[in-house]
């Protein structure tokens, strides 16, 4: 699917997915893609300022239903302990009520509320006989107790106690459970999740939303910045989209492993896994107008790694035919 973001007379083009990628280290262009997508699959009305965002995004050609996804947009660790928490708003807060007004429930809570009936009417009885007031109850209030509930670990800890690999399992298993309680199509939108977990656990939690969005109508975006935070996976590639002076979409793993094995400087055959140790290094840089590091940038780095008895080094030495390669004006 392609999806288009305008503003002004710029149209960004992107390859969108259930599993989509924003890389690249442009932040401008993608916090207004970001707000773009957010802002359309909201529930919120249009402020004057925001004009620029009546749709502006279409998908393959046609302006989507802004109730086509749920949105939710994840900036950071305590963003999905809120999610996790018990209010109205929250994920598990919608998944709680939906489970207690199911009939499975309906007996004990009309015990509880008759309990309540009953505590209610002796307290007015005792403390407001002789008053113009009364303490009121209803069935509502019921639900309202039950939301004050507090979230904690198994241990009675805060959340905020929790890794965020911790945070990242219980945020996939009440998405899991939302979906199976109230089954709609939902959006999740992590921005800068690069800035809050490590690159293994990155990949891993992007690998497991995968899984998940392939078997329901969960869809993902992400959007990192940092070298090396990029999940490959053959369904995932084409959606992989890097954001810096151009905007890049790859192309599907056999074209680009044609293109690399045809335009390779030196005759070395390349498989699927190299393209994804070489793409893990180069993502954050492609579509720079200058991305190759300078000699005086790497000398120094050398110097400041040898105080801290970090020695360089090149797995993959550039032979003479490499640095042609990187020195001419035209290799395509």
């Amino acid at each position: 699917m392609k999806l288009s973001i305008i503003r002004n007379t710029e149209n960004y083009e992107l390859n969108f997915d259930v599993i989509t990628q924003l890389c690249g280290q442009n932040i401008t262009i993608k916090n207004y893609i970001v707000d773009s997508i957010c802002k359309h699959f909201s529930s919120d009305k249009y402020k004057d300022y925001e004009e620029e965002f009546i749709e502006n995004i279409s998908i393959d050609g046609e302006v989507p239903g802004r109730k086509q996804w749920e949105c939710y947009r994840i900036r950071s660790k305590e963003d999905m302990i809120s999610a996790i928490q018990m209010n109205k708003s929250s994920i598990l807060g919608k998944c709680i009520k939906e489970s207690v007004s199911g009939f499975e429930c309906q007996n004990d809570l009309m015990e509880i509320d008759n309990i309540l009936l009953r505590v209610f009417a002796r307290l007015n009885q005792t403390l407001f006989t002789q008053l113009p007031i009364e303490l009121q109850y209803s069935q509502e209030d019921l639900f309202s107790i039950i939301q004050q509930t507090s979230v904690r670990t198994n241990e009675g800890a805060d959340l905020h106690a929790l890794a965020v690999e911790d945070v990242l399992n219980a945020f996939i298993e009440i998405i899991k459970m939302q979906q199976s309680i109230i089954p709609e199509k939902r959006l999740f939108v992590f921005e800068n999740i690069d800035h809050y977990m490590n690159n293994d656990c990155y990949i891993g939690f992007v690998k497991k939303c995968e899984e998940m969005a392939r078997a329901s109508n969960i869809w993902f975006i992400f959007t990192t910045s940092l070298d090396g935070y990029v999940y490959i996976s053959v369904d995932s590639i084409e959606s992989i989209n890097i954001i810096n002076d151009e905007i890049y979409s790859l192309p599907s793993e056999e074209h680009l492993n044609d293109f690399i094995n045809n335009y390779y400087p030196i005759n070395k055959p390349w498989n699927f896994d190299d393209i994804k140790r070489i793409l893990n290094v180069t993502i954050q840089d492609i579509g720079k107008q200058s991305s190759l590091r300078q000699a005086d940038e790497l000398v120094f780095l050398k110097l400041i790694n040898e105080t801290l008895d970090i020695g360089s080094e090149w797995e993959k030495r550039p032979s003479a035919p490499e640095i042609q390669c990187l020195l001419a004006a035209d290799v395509v």
